[in-house]
């Protein structure tokens, strides 16, 4: 397999539809996937769910629900009306009547959660019980990734582990800056229809997410304070007003799916949007457009592939350093000003924590963006955090394992914490 037909299908396996955020989404796939081998009347269901997917999965809005939340709820609408096929895309079909039905469900206790006791940091064991039989099945690290499925305590499928824990898997070895410029700047961009699809997808959501109010509102505030000329309308401000709508309109659950990256929805919006809103603040082209957006995209992959699924640290942060590179690209910049920008980003937010997904996205996602543009417009001047600084080293590899050493030694107990915190109000 040659370098560019592998990061192809790097692109084609980590950029993914999603509608929703993913994490309610992977509970209701789990419940529908279940739903398919139990005949009869859905009695209950229970679920056993790693810190981070509860941590994630409890504020965020549901689409199709008319704002509603809650792992219940997800799970109910997936066994009830979810369709499996459809994967992170799996409550597009949800309708009124599969909404009362899973109301009437959790009136009568009909989902139970509790905290997993395995260590990964994506794990889901669900049970569900109809009136003629029992299914269980278990998915990890990735969020359709079943790797065991039991009906009536038979073995019906049993897989192995798709991805690695916590670390390489196999579209983390061999991504680096320099072929991740090389890979951009010469592939045939016919063979890039993957990240036209994210640019289209992400962009409408955007727009729409500054059509009407969603969740907190960041964009639409950020669009009114440059009218009002509060907010200077430069290539930062920008930025961050349309990746906050997008994102707005996606933690309010909206009936739009985005273009993920690496499981997560707001990393696909943060590392796209902004590179795509400066390329038409600079007069890029659409080749530039779409080559800057490949870079921000790949990089963001490099780098989360090697942290792994979740941890306790924002993914905005790693989109980011995608998105740094991507400006720098468009600004111009080469291969050491992306490691400059690199450095800068992950010198500046790296510690920024994971609390769950909900409304307030939008304003760690706008936080992130200020800082890639900022780092971007820098680094092409050759100014930027040094390797002499904190995290950050003279190496991109040094820089980028010490974040992860950070996010992971340094944060060990962190998500126990922030789930605690959740649980307890």
């Amino acid at each position: 397999m040659n370098s560019e037909e592998g990061i192809l299908q790097i692109l084609e396996k980590e950029l993914v539809l999603a509608l929703g955020c993913t994490d309610p989404a992977g509970i209701a796939y789990a419940a529908a996937y279940a739903r398919k081998y139990g005949k009869g009347e859905i009695q209950s269901i229970s679920l056993e769910l790693s810190s981070n997917i509860i941590k994630n999965a409890s504020a965020v809005c549901i689409p199709n629900t008319n704002g509603r939340c809650g792992i219940p709820l997800a799970a109910a609408l997936g066994a009830i009306g979810g369709i499996q096929e459809n994967k992170l895309e799996v409550f597009s079909g949800i309708t009124e009547e599969h909404l009362k039905q899973a109301f009437h469900f959790l009136s009568e206790g009909g989902v139970q959660v509790r905290v997993a006791k395995e260590k990964d940091k994506l794990f889901i064991r669900l049970n569900l019980k109809t009136s003629q039989d029992q299914v269980e099945l278990v998915i990890r690290d990735n969020y359709t990734n079943v790797v065991q499925l039991y009906v009536n305590q038979e073995v019906v499928q049993s897989f192995s582990d798709i991805y690695l824990e916590g670390g390489e898997n196999e579209t983390g070895p061999g991504l680096s800056l320099t072929n991740i410029l090389s890979f951009a700047e010469n592939v045939p961009l016919e063979k890039l229809g993957v990240i036209y699809q994210a640019i289209d997808w992400n962009m409408a959501i955007a727009k729409e997410g500054l059509r009407k109010e969603y969740g907190i509102s960041v964009g639409r505030n950020i669009q009114e304070s440059v009218e009002r000329g509060v907010l200077a309308e430069d290539m930062a401000s920008v930025a961050m007003m349309w990746v906050a709508a997008a994102t707005d309109a996606r933690m309010a659950g909206l009936n739009l799916p985005v273009m993920s990256n690496t499981g997560s929805g707001n990393q696909g919006l943060a590392s796209t949007v902004p590179v795509i809103s400066v390329a038409e603040r600079v007069g890029a082209s659409v080749e530039q457009m779409v080559r800057g957006v490949t870079i921000s995209s790949l990089v963001t992959i490099y780098i989360k592939n090697k942290l792994g699924e979740l941890s306790a640290v924002c993914g905005a942060t790693i989109a980011a350093v995608g998105t740094a590179c991507g400006v720098v690209y468009l600004l111009g910049g080469r291969e050491a000003s992306m490691l400059q920008a690199l450095k800068s980003v992950l010198g500046n937010v790296a510690g920024m924590v994971c609390d769950g997904a909900k409304a307030g996205c939008s304003m760690k996602v706008t936080t992130c963006t200020q800082a890639a543009v900022l780092s971007a417009m820098m680094a092409t001047a050759g100014k930027g955090i040094q390797g002499t600084d904190g995290i950050v080293d003279h190496e991109e590899e040094k820089t980028i394992d010490n974040f992860i050493r950070m996010a992971t030694e340094g944060m060990g107990n962190m998500d126990q914490v922030l789930l605690d915190i959740i649980l307890d109000k």
